[in-house]
């Protein structure tokens, strides 16, 4: 992936965001897509090593399209100024922890995953499953690798404790989150080309005992074929999604 050329026409795309200009330069735009599909088609290979849900899925299934939803936004700009990508079972938009990559227009390579807008349903399960099973988050955050990658679990999170869960309750932080998320930056232009899709797998290798972890507590869809899924027990001998009995939980 020519990383510094894609910087460079994102560059010029925020200069010159209209349909003049992007169709004058769609075909730089396609060639640059390609090597973006190509790029996430290596990842997907890497992260398949150790999570094999994804092992089969399309790239162009895992992309985003360039083009802004602009319906109910002030900002008409037609184009988006990044190259992202959410890689998921379902691939990308998909209501489960995903993996997600994205280069902007700042040449800001962005490696992460989790859950930007997990449902009520989904909040509640994750506080049940903590509450159940500190352990399994004390696990997760300790491990060298992760730490490596990630700053920890970040997102927007309640100012106060969930009603029903103990003001003392181990993990509060992540208690009170209302998202999931994990995320480090990297300037992509001081990787040569060949260190992108090496840098993205070993992140996102790291990433996936998390994304594992976070399939689990908020409860992968009963469509979703992954193991746990519709109350079924994980190959690793956890506890299922349906987990211990609902508390009052307040995931607003």
């Amino acid at each position: 992936m020519d990383a510094a050329g894609l910087v460079s026409f994102l560059q010029e795309l925020a200069d010159n965001n209209n349909k003049t200009w992007f169709d004058a330069h769609r075909p730089r735009y396609q060639a640059l897509r390609q090597e973006f599909t190509e790029l996430v088609g290596a990842v997907i290979a890497g992260i398949g090593a150790v999570d094999a849900t994804v092992q089969e899925l399309d790239p162009a299934k895992c992309i985003f399209r360039i083009n802004r939803d602009v319906r109910f936004s002030r900002d008409k700009s037609p184009y988006k100024t990044q190259f992202s990508a959410a890689i998921s079972p379902q691939g990308r938009g998909a209501p489960m922890p995903s993996y997600y990559f994205q280069i902007d227009v700042q040449g800001e390579l962005l490696i992460g995953g989790g859950m930007y807008a997990p449902s009520p349903e989904q909040l509640a399960n994750a506080r049940r499953f903590i509450l159940a099973y500190p352990e399994r988050l004390d696990q997760l955050l300790a491990d060298p690798a992760f730490r490596t990658a990630h700053r920890g679990i970040e997102g927007d999170s309640l100012k106060r404790p969930p009603v029903g869960v103990p003001a003392d309750a181990p993990h509060m932080e992540t208690l009170k989150r209302k998202q999931y998320l994990v995320g480090r930056s990297y300037v992509v232009q001081a990787l040569a080309d060949d260190a992108l899709a090496t840098l993205l797998i070993e992140r996102f290798q790291a990433t996936t005992p998390f994304i594992l972890w976070l399939r689990e507590a908020v409860g992968a869809p009963s469509n979703s074929g992954l193991p746990g899924s519709n109350g079924s027990p994980s190959n690793n001998g956890s506890p299922s999604n349906n987990g211990p009995d609902p508390l009052p939980v307040d995931i607003f």
